[in-house]
């Protein structure tokens, strides 16, 4: 609590997503700004953590990512958050009426097509994965808070794909045969009828493609007793009408077509992707995950509980299998400690993610951000909470959080911080730049604000590394007087030392430090000198697309980008973006040796088959096609004129969900609200992708539910975090 009726004292430690979420929402009301007083300590000079972005001044202003980053179209809290903040600074601190960036919309592309690349009978080929254009319940602004659908509407959306799918490659292939059942669809329909779900649009699509199949169904049900609202009732009939025929359907493909005739990649690429979505139904349904939640089935690994429900051995072998490998890798999802890396994802959190991917996402799959992420998230949340009066304490590295005496209520009594620089005349860093009228970060600290910044530039102390000044003073923060309760955000990894009392103290925080994964990754960023549609890149270009080589698996044309840069002469005409994992490194020189010869061995050797007409008279990878200084000559040169990144250090990894590790985590005020005993820290909370959360894996809409949850345990606000249970899942009616 506050002393002497002031205001609590809250430090957020880290400005990660989680952190600026936290923040965001303990300070969203006048109440709340009265009632608290919150401090985000950050080191080095940004905020973002793994999201975090930069502008590089001697190359043209261009936006130098940790990564590539796209937003799936079911985060929904996370764009609900975004929505909120641009509308509240527009009301408090508008952005001048020339900046690109002012409203939600301005600040997001729809991407609806994800590109899914496989390689077969050694050769690379491309397919293309686009579900219906909107979902019939879900809103389609983005944004916008409301009910998650229900298995009905994911369900609806399956069969829609499969329709569309099936209907035309079923002519394209010839076939006389096989084809897909009425007799689920009549029944689906009618179940939905009976439990009063809404699926007109469904229904429409259904009408268009049956010609008139669509009939009274009341028979179909049967002679079942259907409890109108029993989700095991509903769970058994959608299995048994709908569900099971739909599965004998696809083993009748695989026997009598797909297995004959596995040398169509159009017939692989549907077969593949069909098997993984009926095989994630029936182990939901089959499993009680309805009633049950998705935790309870995480102790499995994905792939085993898609066998365990009927998946080919086909489909399960992901060389095969571009829709399921395409989800591991999205997720980084592979144990690194084997050669070559094992597949390994929880089933539930794998499952969970694949339903809401097809199932509830706002109009479109993914979308891309109009700028860096620093530029579209960071800027804004930082802007508009340095409004609301949130402090922002850059250059402070925590390193270690001091337990109170197990006497006393055991919670955190004090904060050691390392201040790496000093600001000059004793004033708040100002962080941000303008860049084409739009705020950004950029790639290193404007040394002008620091005390000895002239010497400290030239010696490139790198503070995101830990690194510091040499007049580097240590701050003690108590308890009481700097601040009342602590909001832990940083990821697993970058707690080793920090929390090192606490792991002592806190069995259950010892457990789950003990089972938290993660992954270095890597990335690239390639400047081109020819515009990539003219390179011939697939999937009409922009589209993300995965299942790649590896190890940097996945790509996306990011070209929308340059109208973001100042390159002043010879512009570059295209850039992509690549990223996938790193196998753990000893130091960051050797980690930044293997990302340069990943990038330089998949340009060399992959280069042609991303784009086409970058091939040479040889039929070799062009690499004049690189944006680069005229000296540089040789492929390792004009490489390195690009950038490329090794997310070495500890809060750079991205945080994995393998098999049998989610049951460890803890929820964002499960240690503030434990019993009394060595497990309560009461002043304590814990925010970041890395927590029990609803969605349990490494990504914004994660890291964004665990801020809210720490915010709720904290001041009650926001009422609301859409999916934090299964709930969604198992209701019934719409």
């Amino acid at each position: 609590m506050a002393t002497d009726g002031a205001r609590t004292k809250v430090a957020v430690v880290g400005g990660g997503v989680g952190g600026m979420v936290t923040a965001f929402w303990l300070t969203s009301t006048p109440k709340l700004r009265q009632e608290y007083e919150v401090t985000v300590h950050q080191m080095g000079w940004r905020l973002g953590g793994k999201g975090a972005s930069g502008r590089n001044a001697a190359h043209g202003q261009r936006i130098e990512e940790h990564g590539l980053h796209i937003w799936f179209g079911f985060y929904d809290n996370a764009f609900y958050t975004m929505r909120t903040c641009f509308e509240e600074l527009e009301d408090i601190a508008p952005r001048p009426p020339g900046c690109p960036i002012r409203t939600i919309e301005e600040a997001f592309t729809p991407n609806p097509t994800i590109g899914l690349y496989e390689l077969y009978d050694g050769k690379w080929v491309a397919h293309g994965f686009t579900p219906p254009a909107r979902h019939p319940i879900v809103p389609h602004e983005l944004g916008t808070m409301g009910p998650l659908p229900s298995l009905w509407h994911i369900a609806a959306n399956v069969l829609a794909w499969t329709i569309d799918t099936w209907t035309g490659l079923h002519g394209q292939l010839g076939l006389t045969a096989h084809h897909l059942p009425h007799q689920p669809i009549h029944r689906f329909v009618g179940l939905a009828d009976h439990f009063h779900v809404n699926l007109d649009e469904f229904d429409i699509g259904v009408r268009a493609h049956l010609d008139g199949w669509i009939q009274d169904v009341a028979g179909a049900i049967g002679d079942y007793a259907v409890e109108h609202s029993a989700a095991g009732a509903f769970a058994d009939l959608l299995k048994k009408l709908v569900i099971d025929p739909l599965v004998a359907f696809k083993r009748e493909l695989w026997e009598h077509v797909v297995q004959s005739r596995c040398g169509d990649p159009r017939l692989r690429v549907f077969f593949t992707t069909f098997d993984t979505m009926c095989s994630v139904l029936v182990g939901v349904l089959d499993e009680g995950v309805l009633t049950q939640g998705f935790l309870s089935v995480d102790d499995q690994e994905l792939t085993s509980f898609l066998a365990k429900h009927g998946a080919t051995p086909f489909t399960l072998d992901l060389a095969h299998s571009p829709f399921l490998r395409g989800w591991y890798d999205a997720a980084f999802a592979y144990d690194g400690s084997v050669d070559p890396p094992k597949p390994n994802l929880a089933a539930g959190t794998g499952t969970h993610g694949i339903l809401r991917l097809i199932g509830s996402y706002r109009q479109y799959i993914t979308y891309k951000m109009e700028a860096g992420m620093g530029d579209t998230i960071f800027a804004p949340l930082y802007e508009l909470l340095a409004a609301r009066g949130v402090h922002f304490a850059f250059f402070h590295q925590v390193t270690g959080l001091d337990l109170g005496d197990a006497s006393g209520d055991g919670g955190v009594a004090a904060i050691r911080i390392t201040r790496q620089a000093e600001v000059l005349g004793a004033k708040e860093y100002q962080p941000l730049i303008d860049v084409a009228d739009l705020p950004c970060w950029p790639s290193e600290p404007l040394w002008a604000q620091l005390v000895d910044g002239e010497r400290l530039a030239l010696d490139g102390v790198a503070f995101e590394h830990g690194g510091s000044a040499g007049s580097s003073t240590e701050l003690v923060l108590r308890r009481g007087e700097d601040f009342d309760r602590v909001v832990l955000a940083v990821p697993p990894d970058a707690q080793e030392e920090l929390c090192r009392p606490l792991r002592d103290r806190s069995p259950a925080y010892a457990e789950m430090a003990s089972h938290a994964r993660s992954a270095m990754t890597q990335a690239g960023q390639v400047w081109t000198t020819t515009p990539l549609d003219e390179l011939g890149a697939q999937f009409g270009g922009p589209a993300i697309a995965t299942s790649f080589v590896e190890p940097m698996d996945t790509y996306c044309d990011m070209s929308h980008l340059l109208r973001r840069e100042v390159w002043d002469q010879n512009p570059p005409l295209g850039v992509a973006y690549f990223c996938g994992v790193l196998p753990d490194q000893p130091d960051q020189a050797s980690a930044d040796r293997v990302v340069a010869a990943s990038m330089l061995s998949l340009l060399r050797d992959f280069g042609t088959v991303l784009w086409p007409g970058a091939a040479d008279a040889a039929k070799a990878f062009d690499w004049s096609h690189l944006h680069a200084p005229a000296a540089a000559t040789t492929p390792e040169a004009r490489l390195g004129a690009q950038y490329l990144r090794a997310n070495f250090v500890p809060s750079e990894r991205y945080v994995l969900t393998p098999a049998g590790s989610t049951v460890h985590r803890l929820a964002p005020g499960a240690l503030a609200g434990a019993a009394p005993g060595p497990d309560r820290v009461p002043n304590l909370y814990l925010a970041g992708d890395w927590t029990l959360n609803g969605i349990n894996g490494g990504c914004v809409e994660a890291a964004t539910m665990s801020g809210m949850l720490a915010s709720r345990a904290i001041c009650t606000e926001p009422r609301v975090v859409v999916g934090e249970n299964a709930e969604w899942l198992s209701r019934i009616e719409q």
